[in-house]
């Protein structure tokens, strides 16, 4: 067997389970989904308001936003933000780990 092939079957099917997690938490613990949604608008308008300032149009945007991904796709926002969290973490470790390898070298 071509072992590159079933590392390859292993870290999908990992990153599929990793993501299917978010969901049953959210469906099997509300005050979770609750936590969560608080959570993520406060998020939101922290990033809206990063980029646009304070405005009428910042809170229309948040407010178009937080019914999107908040509420009404709440469990597909949830595994994205999750997997784009254990990325962002995995990948500044890389960054990390090279930083730090290229200066003891020297």
């Amino acid at each position: 067997m071509n072992e590159r092939g079933n590392l390859l079957v292993f870290l999908i099917l990992g990153f599929l389970g990793i993501a299917l997690i978010p969901p049953i938490i959210l469906a099997v613990f509300p005050p979770a989904k609750i936590l969560f949604q608080a959570i993520m608008i406060f998020v939101l308008y922290s990033l809206v308001r990063g980029y646009m300032g304070s405005g009428i149009l910042t809170i229309i945007i948040t407010a178009i936003l937080v019914w999107l991904l908040v509420f009404k796709y709440t469990y597909i926002f949830a595994s994205v933000y999750v997997m784009q969290m254990l990325l962002m973490v995995g990948f500044t470790s890389v960054i990390m780990w090279g930083v730090g390898t290229s200066v003891r070298k020297h």
